[in-house]
């Protein structure tokens, strides 16, 4: 064993020199050793962890929407989520409506070459509503619903009298691979906020127009609000729900998509962990082109978000803790 040097660590010359570096390393050990300690001491006991473990596989899946409910999709891809959600019997072929921001099916045929063709023959064959040109954070402009141009001109007069229960985004992304962060999520920030209003907009024109509707068919005495009804289910309010899928971690969670939901007049309902198994048609790919995303969307951990609008009087102390158990549960996943 190596003989203790004495003297003062202040000394000059080598012995000096040996005894502050001795000091150095003794003093990096310590603190290496408090924060080993700190990590140590917040993570869950073995069998806690395979507890939640255990909980994880077990969670009951989650679709974030009802079989006859409404849904409009925005931001699709090469149109594989839409097709895995009508293929999974997740929703009514002719209660979705996909539109892709892209200008036609041609250029998305360009962008998606080995994948859209037959997701968007499935579709089409499906009787699925298809609208290209459809900008999120401008609905009604770009849909161009106007007076003379209303909903059921748009998309059909099978929807004249069914209110939109739903709008989804699914991993919104401006595409453009800002490389300084702070603009990065400043301009995705801008893009989910203008998401959030534009919903706003149009559900309140498109589910006010119907409940003009409904309401002077049932003054002439008639009734759609059977007991299966579209029109009757829980999910029909004038607001609607706005639905979000995000990956996980930074820089997502710089976004603060809450923050920027309540300022639109929405709150967090409900959220819960994105099960890829569930939609396994589905092929996540980027904005502008058929390639992967650097790491694998499988191998990502992300979550869906279901935002409702903000009432007083529903969200009281229990609906607050039942978020904040939510988002305890996020930690965990």
């Amino acid at each position: 064993m190596a003989r203790k040097l004495k003297g003062k660590i202040g000394n000059k010359g080598l012995k000096g020199a040996l005894q502050r570096h001795q000091a150095q390393e003794k003093l990096k050990s310590k603190l290496q050793s408090q924060k080993l300690h700190e990590i140590n001491k917040n993570k869950p006991k073995k069998a806690v962890a395979e507890n939640q473990k255990l909980q994880r596989e077990n969670a009951p899946n989650f679709i974030p929407f009802t079989e006859k409910s409404t849904l409009l999709l925005v931001g699709e891809g090469d149109f594989s989520f839409a097709r895995s959600i009508v293929e999974q019997d997740y929703i009514q072929p002719e209660n979705l409506i996909v539109t892709s921001y892209d200008t036609s099916a041609t250029e998305l045929h360009l962008k998606y070459p080995h994948s859209f063709d037959e997701n968007y023959k499935f579709l089409t064959d499906a009787g699925v509503k298809i609208l290209f040109k459809i900008d999120a954070t401008n609905l009604i402009k770009s849909l161009k619903l106007t007076k003379k141009t209303p909903w059921p001109k748009v998309v059909g007069q099978e929807w004249r009298m069914k209110r939109l229960n739903n709008i989804m985004f699914n991993f919104p992304h401006t595409g453009r691979g800002i490389k300084d962060q702070d603009r990065n999520i400043r301009e995705h920030q801008e893009l989910v906020f203008g998401f959030f209003d534009s919903c706003k907009q149009l559900f309140e024109l498109i589910n006010n127009g119907v409940d003009k509707i409904l309401s002077q068919n049932s003054s002439q005495g008639y009734s759609f609000e059977g007991k299966n009804s579209i029109n009757s289910h829980p999910e029909t309010v004038n607001a609607g729900k706005v639905i979000l899928s995000l990956f996980a971690g930074e820089p997502y969670d710089s976004w603060q998509i809450k923050i920027l939901a309540k300022k639109n007049g929405w709150t967090l309902e409900r959220s819960n962990k994105f099960q890829w198994e569930l939609y396994p048609e589905y092929h996540h790919k980027r904005t502008n082109s058929e390639q992967d995303t650097t790491k694998p969307a499988l191998e990502r951990d992300a979550r869906i978000y279901v935002f409702e609008t903000f009432n007083k009087k529903k969200h009281s102390k229990s609906q607050k803790r039942k978020r904040d158990t939510d988002d305890e549960r996020q930690e965990s996943d």
